[in-house]
């Protein structure tokens, strides 16, 4: 009876490694393809560094899995820009912490742009843009791209810590054409490893073209200083903070809504790992949002209608089991048992019938629908609560 036991499960583990390296080969064709149809803007190339990221990350995890040790420039990054995908990984205080000391370094490197050093208490200089596309739908921000560049560990230092660090070296902070250098090669060598690991699956299992639409984006901006009181930003470090977290939430939300998911022309399961992550943590973000409001007594009427219409506590489609299958490559528990059970078992659906197991046979299309339904509808609510329609929009 073991040794017939061990023979399922050796079978299922050769199931696994075989499914879960058949959709790093899908990942890598998708991204391959997608890279060829980006627009090439910094606002496009900008957001698009975490989903890059996510495939090079899972996949230097599953070659770790299998003790095969391989050296790449940026190894580090690659590890620290995916943890970004949960939008501030830690609960809302520390992220408050993070947010505000962010601002603070922006805040210093343009001041120190300033030709006269007299005028640099004014505030009259800008440390957040915010894009948006000509509906006024925001799709980024300067501050959240800056986040994405610096190392979480030193964020996460108290503010005269960083501002030390800042007076000591402020070179090393400007997000300058050495940063900009950076941040390309960065994403270059991302690609160009995505890439030779494509090249090395060519031929395991059928050989597989993922195409990607053209998309072109008018992006607009608006420009402020988070330190001047206006009709949409807050006085004092809580309210600065709170719009901060919310305007991040929502610039990730709909960067994929409204820029990257009209990309997408052919999908073998990289579409949904993307959108479902960013609703995963969206959830959570705004659930460790409402816990701050009720824990410090700030909750208000008008805070509270908004968070009631969000309505995080009851979220349709969180699976913490699905959702480790979006961000790692095993398709297996922690004890080596397969996640995808044999009836749902299907190579020829996307992600192999993994969707039907975790959420009661509803098939794939249906998921990823939903969750992009879901995801409009707190951009929505967002949109309503930050009060985006007062921005002043200039074409980019």
């Amino acid at each position: 009876m073991e040794e017939k036991n061990n023979n399922k499960y050796n079978a299922e583990m050769t199931t696994n490694d075989y499914l879960s390296l058949l959709q790093i080969k899908y990942d890598c064709e998708t991204v391959y393809g997608l890279i060829k149809s980006l627009q090439q803007d910094g606002v496009t190339s900008f957001g698009s560094i975490p989903y890059f990221t996510l495939t090079a990350a899972t996949i230097l995890e599953m070659l770790s899995s299998k003790e095969i040790k391989i050296e790449i420039p940026y190894s580090a990054r690659i590890k620290d820009i995916r943890m970004k995908l949960k939008i501030f990984e830690d609960r809302y205080s520390k992220s408050q912490k993070m947010l505000l000391a962010i601002d603070y370094l922006q805040n210093e490197i343009f001041k120190n742009k300033l030709t006269f050093s007299f005028m640099k208490n004014w505030n009259i200089h800008y440390n957040l843009g915010i894009y948006t596309n000509k509906d006024k739908i925001v799709i980024g921000n300067t501050q959240y791209n800056y986040y994405l560049l610096q190392d979480n560990r030193f964020l996460k230092k108290n503010l005269n810590e960083i501002a030390t660090a800042y007076e000591i070296s402020p070179n090393n902070f400007n997000l300058d054409e050495h940063v900009n250098r950076e941040c390309y090669q960065y994403a270059y060598t991302c690609a160009q490893f995505i890439n030779s690991i494509r090249s090395g699956l060519e031929r395991f299992d059928t050989p597989v073209t993922i195409n990607s639409n053209k998309n072109i984006v008018d992006f607009y901006y608006a420009d402020y200083n988070t330190n001047r009181k206006s009709a949409l930003l807050p006085q004092g470090e809580n309210g600065k903070a709170i719009f901060l977290y919310l305007l991040h939430t929502l610039s990730t939300i709909n960067f994929l809504l409204y820029v990257l998911n009209d990309y997408e022309k052919d999908d073998y399961g990289w579409w949904l790992k993307i959108n479902y992550i960013v609703y995963y943590y969206s959830i959570h973000k705004l659930t460790d949002l409402h816990e701050h409001f009720v824990q410090n007594k700030l909750m208000t009427k008008n805070i509270s209608d908004y968070l009631n219409e969000i309505d995080v506590k009851n979220a349709k489609f969180m699976n913490s089991t699905f959702r480790n299958c979006m961000m790692h490559p095993s398709l297996a528990d922690k004890n080596g048992n397969s996640i995808i059970s044999s009836s749902k078992l299907d190579r020829q659906k996307p992600l192999f019938g993994l969707v039907e197991t975790c959420f009661d046979g509803m098939g794939y299309k249906d998921l990823k629908d939903s969750v992009v339904l879901e995801m409009k509808r707190i951009s929505n609510i967002l949109s309503q609560w930050l009060e985006i329609q007062s921005l002043s929009i200039k074409p980019l």
